[in-house]
């Protein structure tokens, strides 16, 4: 035990037993047992060398009775060489015990003596200096010289015993320790006038008025408010030296019901009590200090898991996203280029066939002119053969017009079949190019589907998506708490709730209930100083310690310096204590404001950067505001983009698709003449060619016909030449052939109408080929610049989610700074007040069990044989420390000192009763 806890109540100690012994002619109050009432006291002395050697042992024995009426008692008491004090008659002893069978009326009292032969409760030595040397008493007199006596008295009841006390966990701890009967006692002394100079660090010291110095020393002898061992004594100058006479009175005393010592028990009980209150509340603390290193150990990784999904957010966006875009952006640049080539090469076709259209007409024109031409001849080859005279003489004439005609036939036969293969070619080209752009219009149409099936399966961005699903559900919402399962936190809300509630639930009212007990403990150190003040320079007014009307002890000047240095000290070192709780009150004052004012609000404004509650809806609209209130959260901007990401790929996908669509595909109501379409403009073509081929068709087997005509009127005219005879046959075969021409010349005619009709309906598709390639080449613009957009959005997207990462890691970083603070603060602050409130309350509690053993023992043991039963027993020790003058047997006689041995254990119980 440290001397500051036991030099105040050592201090207690000496003033009260000073006290208690001043008051010895105080009388006794007994218990009452029927009408006699019984009081046995005994008195055991002991006659010891100047130096403590013990040599002679007796107990003096009285029953003391009041009242009316028979007694019958039956008292333990020593027999070795018992005698009576009242007179010359013996005891009836039995058993060891004295057996009493008396009546009374008023006062009786039964005295005896007898040997001790017990153990007795004190060891007394006493050493001797004459100038600094060690002597022996008989060397000290009649010397001069300076005389320095010390006595140690020390208390040899003790035994090993278990106590139990608290370990200001909730728990106790059980300690074996010496506990021995509890005894106070004073010595005291009267140096002789030869005797000079006389002083003392310990002695109350007063003139005896006879020229002498009285002495007197107080001991408690039992811890915690003393030691079992006293160690005191004087110095003086002396002439012709002798060895004063010394006497100790000494008795037990049950600390747990002397007012004087029944204080300091609760004091001692107290300071357990407030050191488990310590404990307790400094456990809580560091318990939910633990659970906010925990919490933010849960952020920190919920950190990191959004640092990490953040990441692959970025990854996703510049690794895939960004590159695939400008991929996108490139093929749309490249259909762009292509639909212009088409464009182009549209407006050339319908150039041609502008001029195919002009070749048809005059055809048509032609064979107009070659019809009329044959149904002249027809009407010439009718008349040859009616006037065959006219025929012979310009047959000649006849065969060499009808080789030019076979030879021009054959030229137009020729020029025919080519214009039919070609423009076969024409018709299957213009039937690929409707089928092509009927599978292109199939293309669009399916395009947004294509792109989300495509993009179902890419990895990458399925990754992003996943990702941006990590870091929502790894943020929760703000309702989340710890998860029953596992006991800890499953969201970064679920561990700043966790952390919050154990702030505002448990730290924050754990330190506001060691504060609200703080003052009460400081102003009890600090009364508890005053009234030591007071016991040093007498009582102050009234205050807050002794309002006025309450009951305050009797207090008076202590002119002792030796105590009032004693008691001095010690209302320093409670001041000092009362000063050392304000200075603890106002580090825990400071740690609660924290708490309530830094850690609670703190954690509130990170759960709003994670969700803000008034966050519009549209995190695009709340960035473009100025007032940062409705700016999304980490959580809702994360959603965000997660949710529009798909929704702006299907978004442009679509506006692609309605754009080529426009000018791809066939209006609602089917194709007519005024749609500027591809699929319109492909069939009409495709339409006309077919017409203009079937007309071809027909102008090549027409011009065959004629060929063969003009080959066999060129061999007719030439046996017409060759045969006048022949000529009537021959007339009539030029009859026929000339029909056969003109039948000829009429599906010629109709052919070349049909080539001219067929030649303006492609002239007309060709225009609308070429208009419905513009349009496809106007919305291949727009599609290249969609997809230039859509490359600059998601570049920016991916620069910002760069700029989260960041911002997520120095997030991360700072974390473990608030874990190490928490247990830092736990380490370094809350462990240090748990240590300091267990050794607290386990220091006092072993204090407090201490003396309650202590004073069960001298409950029970306090007597050296014991009183009858229903009396009241006291039992006193003397102590006579034989003094020395060199002349020996001035000693009275031992009956006399027994009468007065007597008289002096009245007043040492009466001391007693002081005590309890």
């Amino acid at each position: 035990m440290n001397a500051r806890l036991n030099a105040p109540l050592r201090a207690a100690a000496v003033a009260a037993v000073t006290a208690v012994i001043a008051s010895v002619a105080t009388t006794p109050a007994y218990a009452s047992d029927g009408d006699v009432k019984v009081v046995n006291t005994e008195t055991v002395q002991v006659y010891t060398s100047p130096s403590g050697q013990v040599q002679t042992r007796r107990v003096y024995e009285q029953l003391a009775m009041t009242g009316k009426g028979s007694v019958d008692l039956k008292n333990p008491i020593s027999t070795d060489h018992l005698r009576n004090l009242d007179g010359f008659g013996g005891f009836d002893v039995k058993n060891g015990e004295q057996l009493t069978t008396t009546s009374v009326d008023g006062e009786k009292k039964l005295r005896s003596v007898s040997n001790f032969n017990g153990k007795l409760p004190l060891d007394v030595s006493v050493a001797y200096k004459l100038d600094g040397k060690n002597v022996k008493p008989g060397d000290v007199i009649g010397k001069d010289g300076k005389l320095e006596v010390v006595y140690t008295v020390e208390n040899v009841t003790g035994a090993p015993q278990d106590v139990s006390f608290p370990d200001g966990k909730g728990g106790t701890v059980t300690k074996t320790v010496d506990v021995p009967i509890p005894m106070v006692g004073s010595l005291s002394l009267v140096a002789p006038s030869t005797f000079t100079n006389v002083s003392s660090q310990q002695a109350n010291i007063a003139g005896d008025g006879k020229g002498g110095t009285k002495l007197s020393f107080t001991m408690t002898l039992f811890p915690p408010i003393g030691s079992t061992t006293a160690v005191f004594g004087y110095t003086a100058d002396v002439t012709d030296g002798v060895i004063p006479r010394a006497e100790i009175s000494a008795l037990p005393v049950n600390p747990m019901e002397s007012p004087t010592f029944k204080s300091a028990a609760t004091s001692y009980k107290g300071g357990a009590d407030t050191g488990a209150e310590l404990t307790d509340g400094a456990t809580q603390i560091d318990g939910n200090l633990l659970k906010l290193r925990d919490g933010a150990g849960d952020l920190l990784a919920g950190l990191i898991k959004l640092r990490d999904g953040a990441g692959q957010l970025n990854d996703g966006l510049a690794g895939s996203a960004v590159p695939g875009s400008e991929k996108l952006a490139q093929g749309a640049s490249d259909l762009d280029n292509g639909l212009g080539q088409l464009n182009s090469g549209a407006k050339k076709l319908a150039a041609g066939n502008s001029e195919l259209s002009g070749g048809a007409n005059q055809l048509s024109a032609g064979t107009k002119k070659l019809k009329a031409g044959a149904n002249k001849l027809s009407a010439g080859a009718t008349k040859l053969s009616a006037g065959t005279g006219t025929a012979a003489s310009g047959s000649k004439q006849l065969y060499a017009g009808t080789k030019d005609l076979s030879a021009g036939a054959t030229k137009v036969s020729t020029g025919a079949t080519t214009i039919d293969g070609f423009m076969k070619q024409i018709a299957t080209g213009q039937g690929d190019l409707l089928s092509g752009i009927k599978l292109l219009e199939s293309g669009v149409q399916a395009l947004p589907a294509s792109v989300r099936t495509q993009l179902s399966t890419d990895q990458q961005y399925q990754a992003l998506l996943g990702g941006m699903q990590k870091v929502v559900d790894g943020i929760g919402d703000p309702t989340d708490v710890t998860d029953p399962a596992t006991g800890k936190p499953a969201t970064i809300f679920g561990g700043l709730n966790a952390i919050q509630a154990g702030l505002r639930d448990q730290v924050s009212p754990g330190l506001g209930t060691i504060l609200a007990g703080l003052p009460a403990k400081q102003q009890g150190l600090t009364c508890a100083s005053l009234i030591l003040k007071d016991l040093t320079g007498g009582a102050d007014a009234p205050g807050a310690c002794f309002p006025p009307g309450n009951v305050r002890p009797p207090l008076a000047d202590e002119t002792n310096p030796f105590n009032t240095g004693v008691l001095s000290n010690m209302a320093t070192q409670l001041q000092d204590g009362a000063t050392g709780l304000g200075d603890l009150s106002t580090g825990l004052t400071a740690i609660k404001q924290a708490v309530d004012g830094q850690f609670i609000p703190g954690l509130d404004r990170v759960k709003g950067g994670l969700i803000n509650p008034g966050a519009s809806a549209n995190c695009a609209v709340g960035s473009q505001t100025a007032s940062p209130a409705d700016d999304c959260g980490v959580k809702q901007a994360v959603g965000f983009f997660k949710a529009n990401i798909p929704v702006l790929v299907d978004g442009i996908t679509g506006s692609i698709q309605t754009s080529l669509l426009a000018g791809i595909s066939a209006p609602a109501g089917g194709c007519t003449a005024t749609s500027k379409t591809l699929v319109c403009g492909a069939g009409a073509l495709a339409s006309g060619g077919s017409d203009l081929a079937a007309g071809t068709g027909d102008l090549a087997a027409g011009a065959g016909d004629l060929s063969a005509g003009a080959s066999l009127l060129s061999s007719k005219t030439g046996e017409l030449a060759a045969g006048l005879g022949q000529i009537d046959g021959g007339a009539g075969q030029l009859a026929d052939g000339a029909g056969q021409l003109a039948d000829g010349t009429d599906e010629l005619n109709a052919g070349g109408t049909k080539l001219a009709d067929g030649a303006r309906q492609l002239k007309d598709g060709s225009g609308q080929l070429a208009d419905g390639a513009g349009a496809a080449k106007d919305g291949s613009g727009r599609l290249a610049d969609g997809a230039g957009q859509l490359s600059d959005g998601l570049k920016d997207a991916a620069d910002g989610s760069g700029q989260l990462v960041a911002g997520l890691s120095t997030a991360a970083d700072g974390a473990p700074k608030l874990v190490d603070g928490a247990q830092r603060l736990s380490d370094e602050g809350t462990k240090k007040l748990i240590s300091a409130g267990t050794t607290t309350a386990q220091s006092y509690g072993e204090l407090y069990a201490t003396m309650t053993a202590g004073a069960k023992r001298a409950q029970t043991e306090d007597m050296a044989f014991g009183a009858p039963t229903d009396a009241v027993g006291l039992t006193a020790y003397s102590y006579v420390i034989q003094g020395d003058d060199g002349e020996g047997g001035r000693n009275l006689t031992r009956g006399l000192g027994g009468l007065a041995i007597l008289g002096a254990g009245g007043a040492v119980f009466a001391l007693r009763r002081r005590f309890i």
